[in-house]
């Protein structure tokens, strides 16, 4: 099957004119200030690569005094659902089941009819035979399918890509709160390593790629729906403003990318392996990790960290494992999980997968939404102050900001 058409690269160099483009200021020279001044009332934290101003962490003293009440509030109000209603639309890349969230009309997503997900629907016929129809989940989504299309855009993308036995949609909470604030955000279907393709017919028909061409050629779909008249993305995106996001093995996929696609303005990766014998990018870097992680041990994503350019960013959640980045640990929750409803009905599933299936979401630790506030507001300041420009997210991105928010089980580290 033919890969589809590539759309052109713009060279990174001729790009610089998009952080002008009206409706967006510069970062001014007050957060600048600030993000200064923060950073010398906190201890020294360098890394590998770190070539910039010392940074700042959980480590040594802090002030919450240092950071304005305006600029905690406004980090608090990103743990919010935002302004935008929230749309969705299904589209095929070359075979790979295709999902974009889109800021959307008021009410869509926080009013029926809602997004379902049935993840009984990934697997073969002959596994789905033997799910009975009330164990079929069907978790809802917080967004209208087909919703109208919200205005004040064009609005930057966000590449969501799944982890290791995942599906577009394993991070909806996530990738509907982004599309809320006003991001297209897309996810594919990785059949190479997703559930579909591990248990499922998915990969049936689909040429293999690696993840990073999987995620440009992503982007390239986007690019086509926005020129498409009859699409509800049409006139929508901003492809000027770019980020690539994801989870465990989509965390690698986000980073490698970040390096290859030049369109690629920053990443965010939730729990990082970083991959080998791929050149560190020079975009800026977000990076979360669970503190009791046992899928990627958290050591491995400091490891990482460290070696990245700056500007670079850690939020480390605290008794917090793999899945706290993604919608697992609820699916199917009162019918005791994802593992609880494949051992009650005997499925064949092999017992890797159950325990990646169930890392974060043991009975002993506190409920993964918990932490959801803290990771969806450090994930859109993260994007305010890298595609939008946006002086009182890149303001809010100092460690004394996050330790100010009542209940955030968060640290955050920054060499900006």
């Amino acid at each position: 099957m033919a890969r589809p058409l590539r759309i052109a690269r713009v060279n990174r160099v001729d790009r610089v004119v998009h952080r002008l483009r009206p409706g967006r200021a510069a970062v001014s020279v007050v957060a600048v200030t600030l993000l200064l001044a923060t950073s010398a009332c906190s201890s020294d934290d360098t890394g590998a690569n770190d070539d910039g101003p010392a940074a700042t962490g959980d480590t040594g003293s802090t002030d919450d005094t240092t950071v304005s009440p305006a600029v905690v509030d406004q980090l608090a109000e990103w743990s919010d659902r935002g302004p935008h209603g929230v749309g969705s639309v299904q589209l095929d890349l070359a075979g790979r089941r295709t999902v974009v969230w889109y800021p959307a009309e008021e009410g869509a997503g926080t009013e029926e009819p809602l997004e379902t997900f049935d993840i009984t629907g990934l697997l073969s016929p002959e596994l789905q035979a033997e799910v009975p129809a009330d164990m079929r989940v069907q978790h809802p989504i917080a967004a209208r399918p087909g919703a109208e299309p919200a205005t004040g855009g064009p609005f930057p993308v966000v590449l969501f890509s799944h982890g290791f036995a995942g599906f577009p949609e394993q991070s909806a909470s996530l990738t509907t709160h982004l599309a809320s604030w006003g991001y297209v955000v897309a996810a594919t279907d990785h059949v190479e390593r997703s559930l579909s393709g591990l248990l499922g017919t998915g990969a049936q028909g689909v040429e293999a790629a690696e993840d990073d061409e999987v995620l440009s050629d992503l982007l390239d779909l986007v690019a086509l729906q926005a020129d498409d008249p009859t699409s509800p993305l049409a006139g929508l995106v901003d492809l000027e403003h770019v980020a690539a996001t994801g989870h465990s093995a989509g965390a690698a996929a986000s980073y490698t990318v970040a390096s290859t696609d030049d369109r690629i303005d920053a990443f965010v990766a939730y729990s990082l392996r970083g991959p080998e014998e791929v050149d560190v990018p020079t975009v800026p870097g977000l990076v979360m990790l669970g503190e009791l992680d046992a899928t990627i041990e958290p050591d491995i994503t400091q490891a990482a960290y460290d070696a990245m350019a700056t500007p670079r960013y850690l939020l480390s959640v605290a008794d917090a494992g793999h899945l706290v980045f993604s919608d697992v640990c609820l699916i199917g929750r009162d019918q005791g999980g994802i593992v609880g409803i494949v051992e009650s009905i005997g499925l064949d599933i092999p017992a890797d997968l159950l325990s990646l299936a169930s890392d974060g979401c043991q009975d002993d630790l506190p409920p993964v939404e918990d932490a959801f506030g803290a990771i969806d507001a450090l994930s859109v300041a993260f994007l305010r102050t890298y595609l939008d420009d946006d002086d009182a997210a890149a303001a809010s991105l100092v460690p004394e900001a996050v330790s100010a928010q009542d209940g955030w089980p968060a640290t955050l580290t920054a060499h900006p």
